[in-house]
């Protein structure tokens, strides 16, 4: 019943549920192979689903805790900004973008039938890479490449866009 939540949300929050995705197959993996017992198992199996029902993040800087929008772009935004080489706190840029994408989205993509308006979309991603190559790279000094801010981009658009059609 898990994976099957844990299938059906993916898109929501892509890098939540792949974790816990994974830590479902290890249990398996590890039940079948007889490296646990029936109870290590049901407790394993028990406590991620727990975790899942709960959406219980253990791996998001304290700012984000309750938003789960924002939590959602944290989990792509953070892997891609570990490619970049300099003396900066990622988890801390991280957060911000993640935070700022949300703004952006309240500020601009609220319309009825946005998804349909691909005149609208391309507005907040113009917004979105205006803010990247601005703020980001320019005025925070992060060394994002174009590929890195198309990337960014993409997953978050993608996450918006799942997020909104199950509201």
């Amino acid at each position: 019943a898990t994976k099957r939540v844990i299938t059906e949300n993916m898109d929501l929050d892509p890098a939540f549920y792949e974790k816990f995705s994974k830590l479902i197959q290890q249990a398996i993996d590890e039940f079948r192979a007889k490296r646990l017992s029936d109870l290590e198992y049901l407790n394993k199996v028990i406590d991620i689903r727990n975790k899942v029902v709960s959406k219980q993040h253990d791996d998001v800087p304290e700012e984000l805790h309750g938003n789960e929008e924002a939590m959602a772009y944290y989990g792509v935004i953070f892997p891609l900004l570990q490619e970049v080489k300099g003396d900066i706190d990622l988890v801390q840029v991280a957060s911000k973008i993640a935070i700022d994408m949300q703004i952006i989205f309240i500020a601009s993509a609220y319309k009825v039938q946005f998804w349909d308006d691909m005149d609208a979309q391309k507005t907040v991603m113009n917004a979105i890479d205006d803010y990247l190559f601005d703020e980001v790279k320019d005025k925070q000094g992060v060394p994002l490449s174009v590929e890195m801010m198309d990337q960014i981009i993409e997953k978050v658009m993608s996450i918006a866009r799942f997020r909104s059609q199950r509201q």
